[in-house]
């Protein structure tokens, strides 16, 4: 089984014609032979860079593009399109996607979004000719700052000074450009300043590089400024408009990174599962032990999970700006929970061989240290969680779904039919949950045992619904307990399930998406993490994605939503 999708537009064509291109660049991940194989990749990893053949491959390839808006000369017009594109990258290396990819995104979201058209241009050039952008997003506050981690920056005719250090900083060794959140005297502003890699940007102090047991292939140390070089930093946006045009590009970046990850999660799945069927038959990491099968199953569904949840909150930027920041953040909390649960079961299967640093499998534990990395920075799970708790807050208040036409737009991973991002719109409230709202109607549609796993998570949103009235309704000034993070764990499992639930019933015609199997595993699972004694896997449901699994094996297809055809010898 293969999936089939209905007729698709020029720009979809479009984004998967560069994914195969792509793909047949890179070749075999496990070909020894391959130059770009997976022993490459972990001699770079060992030897702490990034593989030079990868990087040229992506010069040659326009990699930079893929980050810069259409309207600017690049490829940028749709999130998941994005995502979609670095997850050929991330399957084979993390450590190029983020060093040589997205830390340059995080940078050049910030300048399309608030950036003059002067500066627009500037870094759109500065990237379409290979270069590197890197970014120093607001840290906690001070108080709560065990590095003292400061910048700050002082007008001076048409610029500012910057002054302090960043302690960490992924990239900013090879950034041409730089893109600051410093305290200036009107509070937390964003600049553009040139970075150690640009003729301007001599003075700028690089601090030792910090070692990390994941990505080891990042230059990852810091940067200390002077303060001394005027006109250092031009603003972006308004002064003092740091915080809230931070608070506007996290949309844009949680969910887009986190959607490029799966990619690790493939390797991963696929690493396993070649090492499942080469066992013998007596052994409990065989095929035919039913432990093992049930892993494999599990891992497959839940990045299918992630990737319905991943559809939706990149998508969201496009079709539900105003809702975008709540599912982001559901993004942000929820897959790196169900990936690392997801990789501890797949190291059950290895054995010893999920910490082999050389041999076949080894890109496993390389894949292993790799993924908790991508979930760090500073929107993470205690940002998002906070953003989820004030949505508890407001949930009793807020309207259902609302266009069924605009809603399925969410749900429909080969449509490229999306208006273009609105990101200020995304900090004006939202008077709608489509999410939440949708999972009845939904579940309306579903027969069989995906009725069934349906049915388990309509009853959990009313419960939800029931914990929100009570946390709405207490008194002012009280303090919110455990609960309330309770329930900000079952809000997000429930718009997963949402998710899981929307791509079922907006389906491409054909193909594996349009069996009701996966749905039904799907949210099982999901159900399975509200209450385990709710609903049982069917089996029947389970051998049809152990079917699926081992022929998107056989056949070098992804283990996402949109089986793609995988780089091969």
């Amino acid at each position: 089984m293969t999936t089939v999708v209905d007729p698709v537009d020029s720009s979809e064509v479009a984004v998967q014609e560069r994914i195969a291109r792509l793909e047949h660049d890179f070749g075999d991940l496990d070909d020894p032979g391959n130059p770009l194989g997976a022993q490459q990749f972990l001699a770079a990893d060992e030897a702490q860079r990034l593989l030079p053949a990868a990087e040229r491959l992506l010069d040659a390839f326009g990699l930079n593009a893929e980050f810069v808006p259409a309207e600017l000369g690049g490829r940028l017009d749709r999130l998941d399109a994005l995502a979609r594109v670095l997850r050929v990258v991330f399957r084979r290396d993390a450590a190029l996607g983020l060093g040589y990819g997205l830390t340059s995104y995080l940078a050049g979201v910030v300048v399309w979004t608030a950036g003059t058209p002067g500066q627009r241009q500037e870094a759109a050039g500065l990237l379409l000719a290979q270069g590197r952008m890197a970014c120093a997003y607001p840290e906690p506050p001070q108080r709560n700052d065990f590095l003292r981690n400061r910048l700050t920056a002082v007008p001076d005719g048409a610029g500012y000074r910057i002054g302090g250090r960043k302690e960490a900083l992924n990239n900013g060794a090879r950034a041409g450009a730089l893109v600051l959140f410093a305290d200036t005297p009107d509070g937390l502003s964003a600049l553009l300043a040139p970075g150690p890699a640009h003729p301007d940007g001599a003075g700028i102090r690089l601090l030792p590089r910090r070692p990390t047991v994941g990505v080891r292939g990042c230059t990852v140390q810091g940067l200390a400024f002077d303060g001394d070089r005027p006109a250092a930093g031009r603003l972006l946006g308004a002064a003092g408009d740091g915080t809230r045009l931070a608070e506007h590009v996290f949309p844009l970046t949680r969910s887009a990174g986190l959607s490029m990850a799966l990619g690790c999660a493939d390797t991963a799945l696929r690493t396993t599962t070649a090492f499942a069927r080469s066992r013998r038959q007596r052994s409990p990491s065989s095929l035919h032990s039913s432990r093992t099968r049930t892993a494999l199953v599990n891992a497959f569904t839940d990045l299918l999970v992630c990737d319905c949840l991943s559809l939706v909150a990149t998508r969201a930027t496009h079709v539900l700006p105003r809702e975008s920041r709540t599912l982001g953040a559901v993004a942000k909390y929820l897959l790196p929970m169900i990936l690392t649960e997801t990789m501890d079961d797949l190291s059950i299967v290895l054995g010893s061989e999920a910490y082999a640093a050389n041999g076949t499998y080894a890109i496993f534990q390389k894949t292993a240290r790799d993924l908790p990395m991508l979930g760090l920075g500073s929107a993470g799970a205690s940002a998002s969680r906070a953003v989820l708790v004030a949505q508890l807050l407001r949930l009793p208040s807020l309207a259902g779904a609302g266009d069924e036409g605009e809603l399925a737009r969410l749900f429909r991973p080969f449509d490229a039919a999306l208006p273009p991002c609105t990101v200020w719109e995304n900090g004006l409230p939202a008077e709608r949950d489509s999410l939440l709202g949708s999972l009845e109607e939904s579940a309306g549609h579903a027969e069989g045992p995906l009725a069934e796993a349906a049915g388990v998570l309509v009853a959990q949103l009313g419960v939800l619904r029931e914990g929100c009235a009570e946390l709405a309704a207490r008194p002012v000034g009280e303090q919110l307990g455990p609960r309330a993070y309770a329930l900000a764990d079952r809000y997000a499992l429930l718009v997963a399930g949402a998710a899981c639930l929307g791509v079922w019933r907006h389906r491409p015609a054909g193909g594996f998406l349009a069996d009701p199997d996966w749905a039904a595993t799907a949210l099982t699972r999901v159900a399975g993490r509200l209450d385990r004694s709710a609903v049982r896997m069917p089996a029947e449901s389970a051998d049809h994605l152990l079917a699926e699994l081992l022929h998107r094996f056989d056949d070098a297809r992804s283990y996402d939503l949109y089986a793609t055809a995988l780089g091969r010898s």
